[in-house]
C-alpha cells in the first residue's frame, strides 16, 4: 500500500481457485487419454488458459485512495473500475444474494462485484442514478474510511 493509498483489501475468488484446478485436471486427464500425439502442446495451453483466467480473476481488490475508490479483480490489476468519491450520493451495507452469483453481474445502472457468492457488501448509489454493489467482508470499515475521505455536501 503506498502513500496514497488509505484503505486496501484483497479478497481471493475462492471459488474460482476451487474449481479452475478441478477443471484443468479434468480436461488434462481427458487430453492425456485421447492419445492424440500434440496432446503435450495442447496441455501447455490449456495450463496457460487456466492461469491466465486467475491471474485475471483470481480476488477482488478495493482501494479508497486520496479522492477516489477503486477496485479491480486479479493479480494484473485489470479489469478496474473508479468513482470520484465525489460521485457517491449514499451508501449502505447490504448482503449480496448468493443467488446472483459471484464476478461481475447485472447491468450497467445497478452491477455487482463480488468474489464470493453472497456475503456482506457496501451498496453505493452515485449521483447520476448508477447503484455500484461491492462484495466485502468488512462494508462498514470500507464506508467509513470512504466517508473520511468524500468531500462535504455541496
Amino acid at each position: 500500500m503506498d502513500a496514497n493509498t488509505a484503505y486496501r483489501h484483497a479478497q481471493p475468488f475462492t471459488l474460482l481457485w476451487l474449481l479452475v484446478p478441478l477443471l484443468m485436471l479434468g480436461t488434462a486427464w481427458s487430453v492425456w487419454l485421447s492419445g492424440d500425439s500434440g496432446r503435450t502442446t495442447v496441455l501447455v495451453v490449456i495450463g496457460l488458459a487456466f492461469a491466465a483466467l486467475l491471474a485475471g480473476l483470481g480476488r477482488l481488490v478495493v482501494e479508497v485512495r486520496r479522492d477516489e475508490l477503486r477496485w479491480s479483480f486479479g493479480f494484473l490489476g485489470w479489469p478496474r473500475w473508479r468513482v470520484a468519491l465525489r460521485d457517491i450520493a449514499h451508501m449502505e451495507r447490504t448482503h449480496a444474494a448468493a443467488s446472483r452469483g459471484a464476478g461481475i453481474k447485472g447491468p450497467r445502472a445497478d452491477r455487482l462485484y463480488n468474489a464470493t457468492l453472497g456475503g456482506p457488501a457496501l451498496r453505493l448509489t452515485l449521483h447520476d442514478g448508477r447503484v455500484v454493489t461491492l462484495g466485502t467482508p468488512e462494508p462498514e470499515r470500507l464506508r467509513a474510511f470512504i466517508e473520511a475521505r468524500r468531500p462535504p455536501a455541496p
